[in-house]
């Protein structure tokens, strides 16, 4: 199978894909070094939204430089036979941004809760203002995927 034959060119299957997964990896510079967290997310009209604590090396190097690379992926199988594995994967730039409203801070907060937890504990303005939301709008996007 030829790489481009591995494309995924739809923007649609791409959000799909992206809603479904359960984790992100981002990828910034903090401190003149490549850093790599992975993160849960809720994923609404193009942003990309993570939660974080309001200081250390995660919320340095995004207001240091905001600029980021976001991956995703989902292994499906590995074929002894054919000596390849089955997966799919998305790779995403954008800017990562503080979120500043409250208001945002606690839906967001909620979507978080409801996608992993399947409920929400009622986030309070407290615990809203305590934690930081980050949002990245997705820039530019490539996604490719084998087959099984």
């Amino acid at each position: 199978m030829r790489l481009e034959e591995r494309e995924i060119t739809s923007r649609d299957k791409i959000d799909k894909f992206i809603m479904e997964c359960s984790v992100v990896r981002l990828g910034m510079i903090s401190r003149g070094e490549p850093y790599v967290v992975p993160l849960n997310f809720v994923y609404n009209n193009g942003i990309v939204y993570f939660h974080c604590a309001l200081e250390g090396r995660k919320a340095e190097a995004i207001r240091t430089e905001p600029w980021v690379c976001l991956e995703f992926d989902e292994m499906y199988g590995v074929s002894v036979e054919e000596k390849t594995t089955y997966y799919k994967s998305v790779i995403a730039w954008g800017t990562a941004v503080f979120v500043s409203d409250i208001d945002v801070v606690k839906r967001v907060l909620e979507m978080i809760c409801i996608k992993y937890l399947d409920s929400s504990p009622g986030i309070t303005e407290e615990m809203a203002r305590r934690t930081g939301i980050i949002a990245i709008r997705i820039d530019s996007v490539t996604g490719k995927e084998r087959k099984g």
